[in-house]
């Protein structure tokens, strides 16, 4: 991933670049006709990932180019947090490699995901898994517990349902889209313990992703694909329509929602459907850092 970053130097070149992003973006009054935030409100560096991964990083407000610290997950190339190990499911195993190009030992599993800790988790035959730098591969939660989690809450048919994806608020703290035979659901589970639960969430569920300050987002891939937020207690979050939606982030802060689509990136008020400025170029991949 980051011997593939390329870059736009030379003098001419960078300022054009930044004049031609900075006149292409527009800003967003809400319904009520009340101003919007100007640009300028936007804090951070945005990166945006194209098909073939290509990465490029912008710094708010003046969308400056950058050199990217950290590349976003594309193509199913998954990012641990520190930028230091990347995972990829392959068939029916996860490889798992670091920045340098170093190759680890290749992990039973698929759907990877990272904690806060480096430990890198997987789906095994509807196990979740938890694979570690030392020390051998272990089931962190069995089918057999998710079911018992599942029955003791009150849910009917407990032992139908099985791991799916996942993605990490703590060591301990995760949500996860689970299946069964014609369903699917979105649980959060904490101290081996299920605290929320959302059934018939839609099929064809892709790209569950957990927010800065601990709510969570996935796309709905039909019919038009599309990503729904909610929040760690299970309430549905506003966010801007976006039709053909290709990635999703959110600033450090969690005030503002930037959404990919092929054509350009649309950033909104988390929570609201206000936007506040297009950014004239699309995305596959993005991340938003401080």
């Amino acid at each position: 991933m980051r011997s593939s970053v390329t870059w736009l130097v030379g003098g001419a070149v960078a300022v054009l670049l930044v004049v031609a992003v900075a006149d292409g973006i527009r800003s967003h009054g809400n319904a009520s006709g009340a101003p919007a935030p100007p640009p300028r409100e936007l804090h951070g560096v945005l990166l945006t990932a194209d098909a073939a991964c290509q990465t490029q990083a912008f710094r708010f407000p003046s969308m400056a180019p950058e050199r990217p610290l950290h590349p976003p997950d594309c193509n199913g190339l998954v990012w641990s947090q520190d930028g230091s190990l990347a995972a990829r499911c392959t068939g029916d195993f996860t490889s798992v490699r670091s920045s340098e190009g170093v190759q680890f030992a290749n992990v039973n599993g698929c759907a990877p995901a990272w904690r806060g800790d480096g430990g890198l988790s997987v789906v095994l035959d509807g196990n979740l898994v938890v694979a570690r730098r030392h020390g051998s591969p272990f089931i962190f939660f069995s089918r057999p517990q998710l079911a018992e989690a599942l029955r003791s809450a009150g849910v009917e048919d407990a032992g139908q349902w099985r791991f799916a994806q996942v993605a990490w608020f703590g060591l301990t703290s995760f949500v996860a889209i689970l299946e069964r035979p014609g369903d699917t659901a979105a649980a959060v589970f904490a101290q081996g313990g299920l605290e929320t639960f959302l059934s018939h969430i839609g099929a064809d569920i892709e790209d569950l992703r957990v927010s800065p300050i601990g709510n969570f987002a996935f796309a709905r891939a039909d019919p038009d694909r599309e990503y729904v937020m909610v929040s760690r207690g299970g309430d549905a979050m506003t966010l801007p329509a976006v039709k053909g939606a290709t990635a999703i982030t959110w600033s450090p802060d969690e005030l503002y929602v930037a959404i990919a689509t092929d054509d350009e990136v649309l950033i909104g008020r988390t929570g609201t459907t206000q936007l506040v400025a297009t950014l004239p170029f699309g995305a596959h991949a993005l991340a938003w850092l401080t």
